[in-house]
């Protein structure tokens, strides 16, 4: 690899900014389309499984913690824009494969229509999250922490990795279990499906 790359950090005010344009003010313009609860089933995808939920719940009301120390709470996240909130460690081989392409979807979508949002459980902290980024060059996405296990313990997060799908109005739609590329295009067409995320599918496999 070349030059080290600079991971994205939430302590970077353009893109807390960012992040919190989804708190400050949701406009009736960048709202979906609610989905019907048949259009988001249940189905795999060899190394992992998505479960939909039939009974949508609210997203936690617990808060994650920034690189910088800040708290932010889950459930302010939602609004004009869906949210990936994916939970994983450094050790974890299927979190640390998947991590790329989830680098790369984020770069390929606007926050403004969907936010990634990985949560590190590692009990080393943020730092360790950080040298995996500059490592992987992993530049799209922020740094944040499940730091105590309180969202994980919310969501009944067992096996990393897991992702929950959170749509616009702050309901979980369902978690996809296991590791996968996140630029194939069932996986795309997943997000389309459940969260009414649109990506350009033309270099997807």
């Amino acid at each position: 690899m070349g030059a080290e790359s600079s991971p994205v950090t939430l302590s970077n005010p353009r893109l807390l900014s960012a992040i919190l344009v989804g708190i400050i003010a949701i406009p009736a313009t960048a709202l979906s389309t609610p989905q019907s609860p048949e259009a988001c089933g249940s189905r795999s995808f060899g190394s992992g499984i998505f479960r939909a939920y039939t009974d949508p719940k609210p997203v936690s009301r617990q808060a994650f913690t920034t690189d910088g120390g800040k708290k932010i709470d889950l459930d302010s996240l939602p609004g004009p824009r869906a949210l990936l909130v994916n939970f994983w460690t450094t050790w974890c081989t299927p979190c640390r494969e998947e991590m790329p392409s989830l680098d790369r979807l984020q770069g390929r979508v606007s926050s403004d229509q969907l936010l990634i949002l990985p949560l590190v459980r590692d009990g080393k902290g943020l730092s360790e999250a950080e040298r995996f980024y500059r490592t992987h060059e992993i530049t799209n996405l922020p740094v944040a922490a499940d730091r105590f296990g309180k969202i994980s313990h919310d969501h009944r997060i067992g096996a990393l990795p897991q992702t929950l799908f959170v749509d616009q109005q702050g309901l979980v739609k369902g978690v996809l279990i296991g590791g996968v590329d996140w630029e194939s295009r069932p996986v795309l067409e997943l997000l389309n499906r459940c969260l009414n995320v649109t990506v350009d599918q033309e270099t997807s496999g």
